[in-house]
């Protein structure tokens, strides 16, 4: 990153010089920009200052978090698991007949074109 040439203190110290032959230029005009200079200079110095605070809190609540994650990780430990007792199926009485749904329509054709087709026949 460049450097920064002048500072605040620089601009606000600079005296020009002045033409001996022309008048050269205002010298208030030239004071009020360079006033308007100093000014910029001094936010974006403010500027840069919290920002760079800013980042050094952002590394440091990173790290913290870093940290807490990796002792988090390595003090927890994988649940052991206990044997499931197989679930037996409790008998179901038939189903009354009815009325077919759109699903149950679209599993009769598909069984269906798979006796016609063959189990190949790809849509």
């Amino acid at each position: 990153m460049a450097q920064v040439k002048y500072t605040q203190k620089d601009i606000y110290d600079r005296v020009f010089k002045t033409k001996r032959m022309g008048g050269g230029y205002d010298p208030e005009d030239v004071d009020d920009f360079l006033d308007g200079i100093i000014a910029d200079y001094g936010v974006f110095t403010k500027r840069i200052k919290e920002l760079q605070e800013q980042v050094g809190q952002l590394q440091t609540a990173l790290q913290a978090a870093q940290d807490e994650l990796a002792h988090t990780s390595t003090t927890t430990e994988a649940p052991v698991q206990q044997p499931v007792a197989p679930v037996e199926e409790t008998p179901v009485a038939p189903k009354q007949e009815e009325t077919p749904t759109n699903l149950d329509l679209i599993k009769r054709v598909a069984n269906l074109e798979r006796a016609v087709f063959g189990t190949d026949h790809q849509a």
